[in-house]
This record gives structure tokens, sequence and C-alpha cells, in this order.
């Protein structure tokens, strides 16, 4: 993403911007308090305006809920940084490479944007960190790229891979698809071009009608990032730096998107006509009413947010339609329905400890061993040294995977006597690693009960105390959940987060510390609910659960504590009753693979 804002204008006098973001980048615009032309065409000042920048846009509207830690990756040029949200999803992947005409931004300038495609999709979001210009110019950025994607394709186990970016970083993750091989490309299932950059040249109509700088980046703005990432090129050389002139056959699927008061309009429309000339199925998506770098507002200003849904509708719409393949327990499934087939979707296991150091995967092992009764109260475990020979870890790594263990309560050490497996009254069974453990050994209906009576304990409580108590960003945030919930997919990471958020923020509005403490449980719960959901073609709902959300969001918003508390008990109850019959279905479908399973072992003996 390029510089956003001129530093002399905002467009708000041109009467085109859409009023609530030419509102708040006025307010951002005052807030940071710069010099109308300071640092305009400054390296160091630019880099450093848009770290600023991109903090004021997004300050105190940071998407809840994702997990994201940054992860140091050798290539063949050097390290680089990624930042991976999201990371124990396996089913469903973005590779997002940030904007900033290739010579500013970083995987911070960009954390709202791919903070919220990870929330909005409940994909695991990789935003590359790569090398910037003039330091590293082209093709540095691109071959880090290439690299990045090389590897996330090789270590992919399911087959929904997306790629999507921004401006500069549109045109940079193209170029790295179109270096991948034929085979590679196909295993990406789409890619996501947000306002991209691919004229060099800088000779389009677009850039003229837009290019003095009314709206936010100005041609001499452009002109001077395409200089600064190849210098090194003659002119006549520059078509290595596009993908419009390439050969686009075997190119993935593609949602082009443009912003209607942005002078890259006319780069997007041309490669949506390359695109559409090569056979690739394209779509265009053009964006009115909003200027180039606009998503730095998505999740914060309503206009952006809208617009930026249809990524999410894509990534939906071309991940349902790709064929998954089995991951450890959940597979491509069939299950009988009357006269039909149905295939369960690939939808990966809760779990809270990660799974990438050995320590967490050991314990999340053991763990799923003692809840499916294979390890019984009171057997010892063998010492350490034969456990962590057999189990292919260091010592070290199984005394952790112990302590987190015993400090669950599953399993207890003795001295002098060894490690022993603890009775199920011990069990931290409030936990949310354990609960998600029982849910992935899965779960029998007693325990889904048990949970659900805890669950209409706190909830409905809750509900009413948010009644008396809510501020009205309370009810702007439950608002926005409820919105996305009905825009949404109820199969999607989309909509599992949106009732995710909607649950937490009638929590955190009831004002009570020890019922928001509550969360993490109830929060688990919910989500198993939901993957659950999501694991079938098909849904049976008892009632229609965006209404039943709506009428308590409609009680909430009225301040009826009384009738919060009841139109909350129905919903838990509705929410049970189809968990339930989900639980039935999904069983069903697990027992007819493993029959099917045998009898294909059988035929082949």
């Amino acid at each position: 993403m390029a510089l956003l804002l001129d530093k002399r204008t905002d467009g708000r006098g041109n009467g085109i911007l859409a009023t609530d973001l030419a509102n708040r980048m006025e307010a951002v615009k005052r807030e940071m308090g710069q010099d109308d032309d300071e640092g305009s065409f400054d390296l160091a000042k630019s880099r450093q305006w848009i770290e600023v920048f991109a903090h004021k846009a997004t300050a105190q509207h940071l998407i809840p809920e994702i997990a994201a830690h940054d992860e140091v990756v050798s290539l063949a040029g050097g390290t680089i940084t990624n930042r991976i949200y999201n990371a124990d999803v396996t089913d469903l992947t973005v590779l997002f490479v940030h904007g900033g005409g290739w010579v500013i931004g970083s995987i911070d300038t960009h954390d709202q944007v791919a903070r919220w495609i990870a929330a909005q999709t409940g994909a695991r979001v990789i935003s590359v960190g790569y090398s910037l210009a003039p330091e590293y110019p082209f093709p540095r950025a691109v071959e880090e790229c290439r690299e990045v994607f090389d590897k996330t394709i090789n270590f992919t186990r399911a087959g929904r891979l997306f790629v999507a970016g921004d401006s500069a970083g549109a045109n940079i993750a193209a170029m790295a698809i179109l270096r991948l091989d034929a085979t590679q490309r196909k295993r990406i299932t789409g890619f996501v071009s947000i306002y991209g950059a691919y004229s060099p040249e800088m000779n389009l109509s677009s850039h003229r009608l837009y290019g003095d700088g009314r709206f936010g980046l100005s041609e001499a703005q452009m002109r001077w990032f395409w200089n600064l990432y190849a210098p090194q090129l003659a002119p006549s050389d520059r078509d290595k730096l596009t993908p419009i002139v390439a050969d686009l056959s075997g190119f993935p699927s593609t949602l082009c998107i443009g912003a209607e008061c942005d002078l890259l309009l006319d780069d997007t429309l041309a490669l949506y006509s390359r695109l559409a000339g090569a056979t690739v199925d394209v779509t265009l998506s053009l964006w009115p009413n909003l200027p180039h770098g606009c998503m730095h507002f998505v999740g914060v200003v309503d206009s952006v947010t809208q617009a930026a849904n249809t990524i999410v509708q894509f990534i939906d719409a071309k991940g349902r339609n790709t064929q998954t393949t089995r991951a450890e327990a959940v597979a491509t499934t069939t299950a009988t329905e009357g006269n039909q087939s149905a295939t369960l979707i690939n939808v990966e296991p809760l779990f809270l400890t990660s799974r990438t150091r050995s320590h967490g995967s050991l314990a999340h092992k053991i763990a799923n061993q003692i809840i499916a009764g294979q390890l019984a109260p009171g057997e010892l475990l063998p010492n350490e040294e034969k456990a962590s020979a057999s189990f292919g870890v260091s010592r070290s790594a199984y005394r952790e995977a112990m302590r987190t263990l015993a400090a669950k309560g599953l399993v207890v050490v003795l001295p002098k006597v060894g490690t022993k497996i603890s009775s199920r009254a011990t069990w931290q069974l409030l936990d949310p690693d354990v609960l998600a453990w029982h849910f992935e050994a899965g779960p029998d209906e007693a325990f889904v009960r048990d949970l659900f009576e805890l669950r209409s304990a706190v909830q409905p409580k809750a509900a009413a105390l948010a009644a008396m108590r809510r501020s009205e960003q309370d009810i702007s945030d439950l608002a926005d959940a409820l919105a996305r919930m009905a825009r949404t997919n109820p199969s999607s990471g989309g909509w599992l987060n949106a009732v995710v958020n909607f649950h937490q923020s009638i929590l955190l509005a009831s004002k009570n510390a020890a019922i928001a403490s509550l969360w993490p449980v109830i929060g688990t719960n919910i989500r198993w609910s939901m993957k659950l959901q999501m694991m079938l073609p098909s849904l049976r709902l008892v009632r229609d659960p965006v209404a039943d959300h709506a009428r308590v969001f409609e009680t909430i918003a009225s301040q009826n504590p009384q009738e919060a508390a009841r139109v909350m008990e129905l919903l838990i109850e509705a929410t049970l009753i189809d968990s339930l019959e989900n639980l039935k279905r999904t069983n069903e479908a697990f027992l007819n693979q493993t029959l099917a399973w045998q009898e294909s072992g059988s035929d082949a003996d």
C-alpha cells in the first residue's frame, strides 16, 4: 500500500470520498500534526510517516481474538520475518503481501489488514516481511515471496491456499506466482489483487485523471516508487516488472479490486482485461467513493469494511468449491443421507497449546490418549529416558510436556515413583486446553450437556447485566458482529469469528470481571459448536441463528434485562439442539468412513 494521504489534501473537498472515511482521514491527519509537505519524497521520513499513520488509523480498533506471532524465515538471499495469524489453522491459508511502493511499509503497518482477513475468513494468514528497495531492488522482493510461496505450498496439507496483496504488494505477489512452476500454481486456489500497481510506464488515463494527489497517492509519488524499486532497469526493460505483459495462462482464479478515487484504477482494469483474455477465471470488484490505500481503515470505517467483504466472499466461495483431503482425524468422509452422499469438510480440531513446539505436540498426543481411556487412571508412564526415546523427543521436551499435563491435572509426578495418570476427578475440566482435548477426542452427549448447562447459568445473567450496563461502544461492537453474521455463510470462518465476537462482547458488556473471566471456557465451547457445524456439507438448524442473535441484541440495546436473559436462554437451548444433531451426523459419517476403509482393505487383500 503506497502513501494513503497526500500531504496537501485528503480529497474531501471534492465531495467524492465516502463521508465516514473522509471524516476519519481528517481526524488522523489532525492527530499526526505534521507539516503538509514534510517528507513527501524523503525515504526515511516516508517510512516513519507510514508507521505513525498506520498506528493512528487503527488506534483502539485492533481486531480481537486473533493470535499472532512473528517467525524468522531463512531464504536463499538471507532471512526475513513473517507474521503468522491463526497459526494453528491448517485447512485454509492466505499469504498476504503488504504494499508500500516497494520501499516503505511493513508487516506492522499492515497488521490491521492481515488481522482483519484472518478474523473474517478464519484462515491462517501469513504476512510476508519481504526486503524493501532501494536497499534490495527488484527482483529481491519477488524472489523472497516466491520462496515463501514455495515453502507454504510444500507444507500445506489441505488444498485451500490463497494469495493476496495490496498496491505494490499485489504486484510482487503476482510476479512471484508467475515464477512458480505450473504444478505449484495449480495449488493456489485464488489470488486477490487489491488496487495493484501494474503499469511502470505510468501512461494510463487514470494516472492523469487522479495523478494530482487529490485523493492521496500522486503520479509524482508513484514514479518515485517505481524508480526506487528498479533503478537498474532501462525503460525498455520495465516489462519485467509487471504481469500484464506476461503469459497468464494457468494463472489462479483472481479477484481484481479497484478503488474509484485511485490513480491506479486503470492498472486494475488492465490486469482484469489480460486475465480475461487468457481465459482465467477472473472477477472485477470496483469500490465506489474509496481511494487508494483505504484498506488501512478496514474494521474501523464502515464504507471500507463493507467494500472489503468482497474479499471474504471470494475466499469463501472459491474455498468451498475446492476439494479437500483428510488431515489426521478429519477426512473426506462419506455419509448416507437418504439416497445422497455427503462429504464432511476438513476442519482442523480445536487446540490452544501450540503444536509447533515438540513439547506441545507431545502434551497433545498424551492428553488425547488419557481422555480417550487408552491410558488408565493410576497407570505409570515409562521413565523419562525411555519415554523421551519412544516419543522421539528430547528429555527436556518430555519434561515440559509433563509439566503442562500436571498443571492441568491429567498426570501427577511422584518422587521416586514416576509420572502417574490422574483420575478424572482431578482434571481441570474448565481449562480451555482440557476442553479442546475433550472435543477433539470426541465428547459424549452428557459432557456436551454439562457444558451447555454451564453456559445457561452464565450467559443469560451476563446478557441481563449487559442490558443494564452496556455503553454505546458495547452496542456498536455487538451491532458490528451481528452485521457480519448476517452477510456471512454459516459454514465459513467469518461466521465463526462473528459469533465468537458477539458472545464475548456480551460478557465484556456485563462489566463483571468474574463473569468475563469465564470467557475462555465459553469461547472454547462456542468454537467447537461452530467448527462442528462447519464440517457438515448441509445444515439442519432448528431456528434461524441470525434472528435469535438479533433478538438478544435488541433486548440489550433497549435495556430490557429480563427479556435479554430469556432470549439468551432460548438461543443457548437452540444451539444445544443443533450441536447434538450435528455431533450425531458427524459420528455417523466417521463410522461410515471407517467401514468403507475396512471394506476397501478387505478387497485389497
